[in-house]
């Protein structure tokens, strides 16, 4: 199992200057068999339209709510029949999944689909959702997406867009079937920072725009019917190693539905050592408003250093073990503070 920890904010210089740089997500970026992620719910949050390159999200003030988590197994633990489609890649080598994950039931009148796990594939193409196993009406099924579900695409980079097209249907005994037709574009509309309550992020934010139709077809009266469900709009924010997002915004109709993050405070420290304890340096409140206070010993003057790697300013060498710096000429973001003698760094966030 993959146990997810951060440590924020004070790490070595070369982990510093890397995480102040556009990353790139792809397969070792998602879940598998064996992964638990943890998140909490809040309450709705608005201005999903805040975003761009280089970018700082400050959600640090986001209330944690509702606790849950998704828990990813194997295709062989989920009931046998789910696994037809799932677990054949002589047969079905595009629905052969690498996990399963549990999923919502889906209740309409005549019909309902319980118990339901969602099975997923990941490679170096992309992660998608290929089916579902469920008890339909009681009786355990196997219903394949034709074609896939394209969750991303990889390597996934900002400025990326993409789109597919996935249908499934499912015959409900006595009744008809049940179907539905989903279009999905991606565009990856921002990349930076992303702040939470209890840890920091360099992220990709991915918008999801999602256009859904159901189908009911009834044999008796020999005739069906569609019903296009409201847009739902996914805003994820993407870390490299996270398994799934650590910020998902689900917005449906224009309202905001659902808002969870990752939140695993048990394993934050505030900040590891540098290389050679003389060189230890702790720095706080981070992130920061005005008024940063350093304790350690920092030899020579201090570059701070912005994200881009232009050198903002140059602090005087200082004999204090102790020491304040006014940072509230800086917009927000993510810094680097950065002894010009030895080396020794911090990396330090603006936020307001």
């Amino acid at each position: 199992m993959k146990h997810i920890a951060r440590t924020l904010f004070l790490v070595p210089m070369g982990l510093c200057l890397g995480a102040s740089a556009q990353i790139s997500i792809d397969a070792a970026d998602m879940p598998s068999a064996g992964d638990t992620v943890r998140f909490r719910t809040t309450t709705t949050i608005s201005d999903m339209a805040d975003t761009g390159p280089a970018h700082l999200w400050d959600f640090s003030n986001l209330v944690p709510g509702g606790e849950g988590a998704d828990t990813m197994v194997t295709v062989g633990s989920t009931p046998f029949l789910y696994q037809f489609f799932f677990n054949n890649a002589l047969l079905y080598p595009q629905h052969k999944a690498d996990f399963a994950m549990r999923g919502t039931s889906i209740g309409i009148q005549g019909f309902s689909l319980s118990d339901l796990f969602d099975y997923y594939k990941s490679n170096s193409a992309g992660y998608r959702n290929v089916g579902f196993g469920a008890n339909l009406n009681g009786l355990p099924t196997s219903v394949q997406r034709d074609p896939v579900d394209w969750i991303y695409r990889f390597p996934l980079n900002y400025g990326d867009t993409d789109s597919s097209a996935s249908h499934f249907q499912v015959s409900v005994p006595t009744l008809g079937f049940y179907g539905q037709d989903q279009f999905r574009r991606n565009e990856v509309d921002g990349w930076g920072t992303l702040i939470l309550p209890a840890d920091t992020f360099q992220v990709l934010r991915v918008k999801s725009r999602i256009a859904r139709t159901d189908t009911i077809y009834i044999n008796q009266f020999g005739f069906g019917f569609s019903i296009p469900e409201p847009e739902t709009v996914e805003y994820k924010w993407l870390a490299q190693g996270m398994d799934e997002p650590v910020l998902q915004v689900t917005s449906v109709g224009g309202i905001n539905t659902v808002v969870r993050f990752f939140y695993q405070p048990d394993d934050i420290t505030t900040g590891i050592a540098s290389v050679q304890p003389s060189e230890t340096v702790r720095a706080w409140p981070n992130p920061v408003n005005s008024v940063l206070h350093l304790e350690g010993s920092v030899e020579g003057p201090l570059d701070i250093i912005s994200a881009d790697g232009r050198v903002l300013r140059t602090i005087p060498g200082s004999s204090l073990v102790a020491r304040t710096i006014d940072v509230s000429d800086l917009p927000p973001g993510l810094y680097t503070l950065r002894s010009k003698a030895d080396g020794a760094a911090v990396c330090v966030v603006v936020a307001r």
